[in-house]
């Protein structure tokens, strides 16, 4: 097991209602508040309402930028720190999915920083000394990231998308109300389930001895299994909504990173690949890229997948038959497993093999070379 420390300063109000604190939140953080939020679904959905009704409550001046994507580019990032600077705001408040939160963390620190905040991100990272504080209110399952230091961003013209992570990025606050995600159709519900499960199996795939991590994170996959079937089957379900909520909070917030190195993340690298060229929901990605990942892994993870396969489903299966459990619980929840399901052609995989060379899509522990990279959308394909 490896030495580590827990550290989470997040604080984190959940459950239906918990909105009503961001007035005292906000009020302690900032006197200028910078809103940042996707398309417009939390226009329509009364989000933002509530949001701005708690900062009019508290005196507090806001602006509204609008027009953030689902896989986020740092050009927009940029453009909401100028807004911001402009209007001088001293905080910062993401209302909307990951794509959202993500691009907050970046304007936060953008906030206090002279250049483009596509300088936190890639192979030669600078950050500023300090950052805005930032609030988050969740309103997608998926990525986690209210509650983690994380950030990942793309400039889909160059073709790059990286993450990155810095102890500035952690929101001071978040707010998760199950009931905000009710209104998420099927297909972007879907693939946060999968988001959440592919996040969890990163972590577990760290080869360090870290059994009773991986019972969480084993206990983990097959709760998102069972809740994962439950909403699917009726979206109005306030209770699975509240369930896959934590499910995704949990999946990467520390909790499964403990005794581990950190995690392999080699699947994460290839699907930025996918989202950033054919901009594909990430969740979508990761439900076709993983499944490929574990047929070609199989000779290292072969342990890990059964020790998976004993404890998620309780019957007397072997190790690839939870390949085989994985796909069909994606099938049965929407998700695509084929290449051919995210309508890419098969004529794209040398493009795509390029472009994961030249982004180092490549793991931490189960290294991927370029031979991996056309066997895996051979897998993909299959």
């Amino acid at each position: 097991m490896q030495n580590f420390t827990a550290y989470n300063p997040v604080k984190l109000h959940f459950g239906e209602g918990c909105l009503k604190n961001l007035k005292e939140e906000a009020g302690k953080w900032m006197t200028k508040a910078l809103i940042i939020i996707g398309k417009g679904s939390v226009k329509r959905n009364g989000v933002l309402t509530q949001v701005t009704n708690n900062l009019d409550h508290a005196g507090i001046p806001y602006t509204v930028f609008e027009g953030v994507k689902s896989n986020p580019e740092y050009q927009a990032a940029d453009a909401a720190v100028k807004q911001g600077k402009d209007f001088g705001a001293d905080g910062v408040i993401a209302v909307g999915g990951g794509s959202v939160i993500d691009t907050a963390k970046a304007v936060a620190l953008g906030l206090k920083y002279d250049g483009s905040v596509w300088d936190f991100y890639g192979p030669r990272k600078q950050f500023p000394q300090h950052a805005a504080p930032l609030l988050a209110v969740l309103t997608l399952a998926a990525t986690g990231t209210e509650m983690n230091c994380f950030s990942v961003l793309q400039d889909t013209q160059s073709g790059q998308k990286f993450g990155t992570g810095h102890p500035n990025m952690y929101p001071k606050a978040s707010f998760l109300d199950p009931a905000f995600t009710l209104s998420v159709n099927a297909p972007y519900t879907a693939a946060g389930i999968a988001d959440l499960i592919a996040h969890t199996l990163e972590q577990y795939f760290d080869p360090s001895f870290a059994p009773f991590t991986d019972a969480i994170s084993a206990e983990l996959i097959r709760q998102a299994f069972h809740w994962g079937l439950i909403l699917m089957r009726d979206l109005q379900n306030l209770e699975a909504r509240t369930q896959v909520m934590w499910l995704a909070t949990v999946a990467l917030n520390g909790t499964l990173a403990a005794g581990k190195k950190g995690g392999d993340w080699g699947v994460h690298a290839v699907e930025h690949v996918l989202s950033v060229r054919f901009d594909v929901p990430h969740g979508d990605g990761l439900s076709v890229v993983y499944p490929a990942w574990m047929k070609l892994k199989y000779g290292q993870i072969q342990d890990k997948l059964q020790m998976l396969t004993d404890r998620c489903t309780h019957s007397e299966l072997t190790a690839p038959d939870f390949i085989q459990r994985l796909e069909q619980f994606f099938r049965m929840i929407g998700s695509p497993i084929r290449m051919a399901d995210l309508g890419i052609a098969p004529e794209e995989d040398a493009g795509i093999v390029a472009l994961c060379q030249a982004n180092h899509a490549r793991g931490v522990f189960f290294d991927l070379s370029e031979a991996d990279h056309r066997q895996l959308l051979e897998l993909a394909r299959a």
